[in-house]
C-alpha cells in the first residue's frame, strides 16, 4: 500500500491559528499581520528553546522576551503553544480549515469499503466497471502470513502448517477467479458484470480528501488495535503525512492519540 500527498493547504497551522484567533480578535484578521495577531499568545519556554535550537542557536537561559514578537523562532513557539492549547481544550473547529488530498495505491476492496464510510471525507475510487483488473494486484490477508490482532477473536496466531494450507487455498481461489474474469471479458462480457467474480481482496487505487480535524477523527477510529490490520496500516501512513504537513498537530497526536474526537 502506498500513500502520497497530491495537494495540501500551505502554512496549515498558521491558518488554524488565524481562524481561532479571529474568534476573539477585535480587528479583522484579513488585513492583520500574523505576528501582530499572535503577539499576545503566551508560549512555553521549552517551545522557544526547541525552535531556537532548530535554527542552531544555543539555549543559555535566555529570557524569552529578549526576542522580538516577529522573530521567526518566537512566532513558531507561539504557534506551537497555541495549537497544543486548542487541541487540549477540544477546540477542533479551526482544524477544519486546512485541507489535504491523498493518492492511495493498492487498497484492498474490503479496506476501501471501510474507509468510504467516513462521510466527511471525499473520494474518487478506481472503477471496476471500466478499468481492466486482470493484472491488478491482490492482497493476501495478514493472518495467513503472520500473527495479527482482530476484532472478532482479539488475536490470531495460526501455526505455520495451517498458515501454509490456508494461504495455498486462498491463492488458488484467487488465481481461478482471475482466469474466469479474463475469460468473460475476452468473450465480450462487460467488465462491470465480470467483476462479480473478483473477491474483496482485489486492490484498487483511490483519491481521498479531507480536513485536518476529519483526518484525526479517522485516525482515532482506525489506528486502534481492534481495527483491521489493513486499514490500520493505511491510517498509520496517513498520520505520518499529517505530521509532515502539520508538525505541531502531528506531534501532539503522536503523543496523545488515538483519542475520541468527534467529526
Amino acid at each position: 500500500m502506498q500513500v502520497e500527498v497530491l495537494r495540501k493547504t500551505e502554512n496549515a497551522e498558521r491558518l488554524v491559528c488565524q481562524a481561532a484567533r479571529g474568534d476573539y480578535y477585535t480587528g479583522y484578521i484579513g488585513d492583520t499581520e500574523y505576528a501582530e495577531l499572535m503577539k499576545n499568545v503566551e508560549f512555553e519556554e521549552e517551545h522557544l528553546k526547541k525552535e531556537l535550537e532548530a535554527e542552531g542557536i544555543e539555549w543559555q537561559d535566555h529570557n524569552p522576551f529578549e526576542f522580538d514578537d516577529d522573530h521567526p523562532a518566537v512566532l513558531r513557539a507561539r504557534t506551537r503553544s497555541f495549537i497544543e492549547k486548542e487541541l487540549r481544550r477540544g477546540h477542533y473547529g479551526p482544524f477544519e480549515h486546512p485541507q489535504i488530498t491523498f493518492a492511495v495505491k493498492g487498497v484492498p476492496v474490503f479496506t476501501e469499503r471501510q474507509l468510504i464510510r467516513h462521510r466527511h471525507l471525499t473520494f474518487d475510487v478506481q472503477s471496476m466497471r471500466y478499468a481492466d483488473f486482470s493484472e491488478a494486484p491482490y492482497t493476501t490477508p495478514q493472518t495467513l502470513t503472520e500473527s495479527t490482532l482482530n476484532r472478532e477473536d482479539g488475536y490470531t496466531d495460526l501455526d505455520e502448517e495451517t498458515k501454509a494450507e490456508c494461504r495455498a487455498h486462498y491463492e488458488s481461489h484467487r488465481e481461478e477467479a482471475f482466469v474466469r474474469y479474463e475469460t468473460l471479458v475476452e468473450a465480450g462480457v462487460p467488465k462491470e458484470d465480470a467483476r462479480g467474480l473478483l473477491g474483496l481482496g482485489k486492490e484498487v487505487n483511490l483519491t481521498v480528501s479531507g480536513n485536518a480535524r476529519t483526518m484525526m477523527h479517522v485516525f482515532n477510529l482506525r489506528q486502534k488495535a481492534d481495527s483491521q490490520w489493513s486499514i490500520r496500516e493505511l491510517a498509520n501512513k496517513m498520520a505520518i503525512e499529517l505530521e509532515e504537513w502539520m508538525p505541531y498537530t502531528g506531534q501532539w497526536w503522536e503523543e496523545n492519540g488515538p483519542m475520541k474526537l468527534s467529526p
